[in-house]
């Protein structure tokens, strides 16, 4: 099996349809769909049973409601040589497992790729974070260049620097930053990782209020990542201090929410930074 796709899920059934129905039209069909799902009801069975004569699929349950939780799980299960962990709200274009395959066999060293997103209907989202080239990634590109519904990484490097870490991400005081931090302890064992901006997995963009109401555990995720990797002080002070430019912009326009979301995002990341390290933190 060349990939394993794990997918943790709650709460969806109709955007789950709609990633395994992209995923039927992949040009690679070397590969295995892992849902690991947090629901109490069956809702997702009739969904899955959809889709069983076409793709090959292990329907995990899991009683924990963390996301890491649920990823670790269904990498445990993953037989492919790439595992990758799309959201439920992804879709695939039809040629991304094909570029991600042909980048891996044409460079055997490197140990993970990740991409850029674009929204429902083809257009670039509106995210202003993405480079726009391709890049190698290292300590600075990786804030800039990864998330994690569009990370690949070959399986036996995930299992030798321990997966996600479980004390960050949804469902965690820390919400966000968990892709970030496993690249970082990938890159301290010396692996290395690309960005290609030309591989774009579809995602849709959040509501600006549900944008707002994360942004201050988003900012703790941040700020316990770079706390916990030991970033530079250059580094940490750049991201402390682009939120409050961008705050202060958007007051002068009188947009009060988005400038509400870079001041929520500026106290989430400096908390996140100075708080103490979680009980089991991953090392």
């Amino acid at each position: 099996m060349r990939f394993s796709l794990i997918v943790p899920t709650l709460g969806r059934t109709d955007e789950v349809r709609a990633l395994l129905l992209s995923l039927t039209r992949q040009a690679v069909r070397s590969f295995e769909i892992i849902i690991v799902d947090q629901n109490e009801d069956s809702r997702l069975d009739p969904v899955i049973a959809e889709f069983a004569g076409h793709l090959t699929i292990l329907h995990l349950r899991s009683a924990v409601r963390l996301c890491n939780h649920a990823r670790n799980l269904g990498a445990r299960h993953a037989t492919g040589d790439i595992i990758t962990f799309p959201d439920d709200d992804c879709e695939y274009t039809p040629d991304v497992l094909m570029q991600v395959d042909q980048f891996f066999r044409n460079d055997p060293g490197i140990g993970f790729l990740t991409g850029s997103v674009i929204l429902p209907g083809g257009i670039p989202g509106r995210s202003g974070r993405w480079l726009k080239h391709d890049s190698d990634i290292d300590t600075q590109t990786v804030w800039t260049c990864l998330i994690e519904f569009n990370l690949f990484i070959r399986r036996t490097i995930f299992d030798a620097v321990g997966g996600f870490d479980e004390t960050l991400g949804p469902g965690t005081r820390f919400g966000s930053g968990e892709g970030q931090d496993l690249a970082l302890r990938m890159l301290s064992h010396g692996k290395s990782g690309h960005y290609i901006h030309r591989l774009r997995i579809i995602h849709p963009d959040k509501p600006v209020a549900l944008n707002v109401s994360r942004a201050f555990p988003y900012g703790l995720g941040m700020g316990r990542v770079m706390r916990k990797n030991r970033c530079d002080l250059p580094t940490v002070a750049r991201f402390l201090l682009r939120p409050i430019g961008g705050a202060l912009v958007n007051f002068a326009k009188f947009d009060f929410p988005i400038a509400r979301y870079y001041v929520m995002t500026f106290f989430g990341r400096l908390a996140g930074y100075r708080a103490p390290s979680p009980a089991g933190a991953a090392p």
